[in-house]
């Protein structure tokens, strides 16, 4: 027996090469990063029209020749594999061996010349040579020591600029090198694509955001063509300053430490900053807030995302987002204190998006400006699904895609977050999906934050509103008129002094009569009931496709095994005439009925003519006859009572009846996880003075430790901690919403603080005021 190796087709290697970096752009950030790997300063990418040939120039250590030998020419091996930091700390960005088919993406022959510490080397290859060869080991390179220096090797470069650049960079680094003028250029000719300014001009946009903003300082990229300006060419410019209405930044710590730092910059209330803040009943914080101190918070995993996630096992990560409003509405600049519109931070085309960078390098394809990857956070999605405005009483608002920039930072430390083979993204791992999450919950904190200062700033500005003294004048006018108009029916003989009242009465700027006024002001009124009990019916069909789309597999598998037990009875009448054995499975499919008629009850059944009108409902029968529905179906203990024989409640019956299918269905969730095998709900009914009083308790998991700091949360739209196997947020968010829409209708309250104390299960207090 022989053992023979293994050998790799020469065109298989250039195919490995190509499907891995398959795009120009991509080609020429791979080569970038390996500049930045090696402690370069700048990188400058020069393209001489007359020859038709790129350049790419850097500053770095370069390579000798047992680099060249055992790693530069060996496919798949890098020497950043283990050795993972440069020699001046920089986070190396490649390890896969495979960066330098870059250039065979852009060019046909390259030629490479590189000065290292260990003197002076020139490698030379043809990449059709992978075609040609039958081999991979047939395929050579030369390599050799040239006469010249590296200068030297851009003599033919005919801008002017593109060599004093790199003259004075090389000095500069020879400083620190022992006076050793180091670096590497490449030199590519026979180039696969044209050119021309559009190319030129994609590439220096798409390297604008390769490296953040704030290492412009510390690593610069430069693209010429042969008449490009100094100025022109280079890429990262302008000055530190970023205008914003918010900034949000968070670092992560290794053990799941989580520092949020978030600035208010939006608001200016100048003089009147006092008389603000006491009439809108700002906090004290909040003062110190808007005159630019930070609101500084630490959280740690287990509050600030779920209960199942106590461990970070994402690593350590950070990152910094900046909101701004598109436009400012002069109405708005009114009510909300802007302060002047700022500057337009930069191209949104360019710069527009939340981008990722792993080692001071973008990671591609996250935030690319008009690609579906702009908006990879699916911000516009959540947006659309919760249009609310910020100053909205009861909705989530929610920020436009367009409205935040920003970059998150990761590392090649990042173990769980790794890089997709082809450079095009991040490997959809448990923790990617937990990682989003962790970026939108960032955002989520900043959107709450405008909120609560968009409302307080409404609700003063409506108490001051005039509109509201306008209508209850026209009232009164409308009230007075109507009374002078029956006593001068009464009494003709006063008919002159009436007609100085009345003419006093309706004293008015507008053309309408107060009678008139109040009219209008009934048939809006009208419009507004309408569409008050419209909401009211289309809260309680959302409760509806809550709790069907919650038990439809139930229900499915109820109606299935009827199905199953007719024919069952039907084959023991035509085969076996055994009517008691189809007596038995007709039995047993009737039981399944029952099953599902409760189903209906608890679901459709809402809906019924009969429970949307308001009137005077006997609350105990109702409440009573609804639970019993839901222990027909569920394998949960449900204990209630109430303190009166007799309560009742003027309301919508589908009202009651939508609070207590979206907490029953909030507990059985609760009761899937296994958290508890003691699956009990309690429920009380108090008829107090003036209000009905509802205490409702489970034992199963109770909230996560993300709302148990401020339970609250838990009302607002969109908010859920319902996750499924994979840790992917599948809750609708609208349960307890729908039911803090309820309560407000009845001008009642909640109590959830309980829920803070609580080392299990869940309580809610809900206060509903008689009418």
């Amino acid at each position: 027996m022989a053992n023979i190796s293994f050998n790799v087709d020469a065109y298989t290697a250039r195919l490995i090469g190509r499907e891995n970096v398959s795009k120009l752009n991509g080609a020429v950030i791979e080569l970038i990063k390996n500049t930045y790997d090696a402690d370069a300063s700048i990188c400058i990418l020069c393209y001489e029209q007359n020859n038709e040939t790129l350049y790419i120039l850097d500053n770095g250590d370069g390579m000798n020749e047992d680099i060249i030998k055992k790693h530069w020419m060996t496919i798949g091996r890098s020497t950043k594999k283990s050795n993972y930091r440069s020699k001046n700390g920089r986070v190396q960005t490649g390890a896969k061996g495979i960066g330098r088919f870059a250039l065979d993406r852009i060019a046909d022959v390259c030629e490479m010349y590189t000065a290292s510490s260990e003197g002076n080397r020139i490698w030379k290859v043809n990449w059709e040579d992978f075609e040609k060869k039958e081999n991979i080991t047939d395929v050579t390179a030369e390599l050799y020591e040239p006469s010249f220096g590296i200068e030297s090797f851009i003599s033919d470069v005919t801008n002017s600029e593109v060599r004093n650049l790199f003259s004075l960079e090389l000095e500069k680094r020879a400083k620190i090198r022992a006076g050793i003028k180091t670096g590497t250029i490449f030199k590519l000719s026979f180039l696969r694509d044209s050119w021309d300014s559009q190319i030129l001009q994609k590439i220096k946009n798409d390297l604008m955001t390769l490296i953040p903003y704030e290492r412009k300082n510390e690593f610069q990229v430069y693209v010429f063509n042969s008449e490009t300006s100094l100025q022109d060419a280079t890429v990262l410019t302008g000055d530190d300053s970023y205008s914003y209405d918010y900034k949000i930044s968070f670092d992560v710590s290794e053990i799941g430490k989580i520092k949020i730092d978030m600035h208010r910059n939006e608001f200016d209330f100048g003089k009147d900053f006092n008389e603000i803040m006491n009439e809108a009943n700002f906090s004290e914080k909040d003062r110190e807030y808007f005159k630019g101190k930070h609101i500084i918070e630490d959280f740690d995993f287990s509050t600030f995302l779920q209960d199942d996630v106590n461990l970070n096992t994402i690593g350590t990560f950070s990152g910094v987002f900046y909101f701004e409003k598109i436009t400012q509405m002069k109405a708005d600049k009114e009510i909300y204190y802007y302060k002047p519109e700022l500057k337009n931070n930069s191209d949104s085309s360019v710069f527009g998006g939340i981008r990722v960078y792993r080692d001071d390098f973008r990671v591609r394809p996250y935030g690319e400006p008009n690609t579906s990857s702009s908006d990879w956070l699916q911000l516009s999605s959540r947006k659309q699904k919760s249009p609310a405005s910020p100053s909205h009483p009861n909705g989530a608002w929610r920020t436009a895609a367009n409205q935040i920039t920003g970059s998150v930072f990761i590392s090649r430390l990042n173990m769980t977050l790794p890089d997709q083979s082809n450079r095009e993204g991040i490997v959809e791992t448990k923790e990617f999906i937990l990682f989003k999450e962790f970026i939108i919950k960032v955002i989520q904190y900043f959107e709450r934050d405008r909120q609560y200062v968009f409302r307080k700033l409404r609700s003063l500005y409506d108490e001051k509103n005039e509109a509201i003294r306008i209508q209850e004048e026209i009232e009164l006018k409308a009230q007075q008129s109507r009374e002078l108009k029956e006593a001068e029916e009464v009494n003709e003989s006063n008919q002159q002094q009436l007609s100085i009242s009345l003419k006093s009465a309706n004293e008015s700027n507008t053309s309408i009569t107060a009678v008139e006024a109040k009219i209008a002001l009934d048939f809006k009124d009208s419009l507004i009931k309408d569409l008050e009990d419209e909401n009211r019916l289309l809260r309680t069909l959302a409760t509806t496709g809550i709790v069907t789309n919650s038990y439809v597999h139930e229900m499915k598998d109820n109606t299935n095994k009827i199905g199953l037990k007719m024919v069952l009875a039907q084959e023991e009448l035509e085969f076996d005439r055994n009517i008691d054995g189809a007596l038995k499975y007709l039995k047993e499919a009737n039981d399944f009925r029952d099953s599902l008629n409760s189903w209906f009850n608890v679901t459709i059944g809402t809906v019924s003519r009969d429970k949307r009108t308001m009137k005077k409902v006997d609350l105990k029968s109702s409440i009573t006859k609804m639970l019993s529905s839901w222990e027909e179906i569920l394998p949960v203990e449900i204990s209630y009572k109430f303190n009166r024989d007799e309560i009742y409640l003027k309301c919508f019956e589908y009202d009651i009846d939508s609070i207590f299918s979206n907490l029953i269905s909030n507990s059985v969730a609760s009761f899937e996880t296994n958290y508890s095998e003691n699956k009990k709900i309690t429920i009380n009914i108090i008829d107090a003075e003036q209000s009905i009083i509802i205490e409702y308790s489970d034992s199963g998991k109770g909230l996560s430790q993300s709302y148990r700091k401020n339970p609250d949360r838990i009302l607002e739209a969109m908010e859920s901690d319902k996750r499924n196997k994979n840790g992917e947020t599948i809750g609708t968010g609208m349960g307890m919403w729908i039911i803090q829409r309820i309560v407000a209708d009845y001008k009642g309250k909640i109590d959830l603080s309980m829920n803070d104390e609580n080392a299990e299960g869940f309580s809610i207090k809900i206060k509903l005021l008689k009418r």
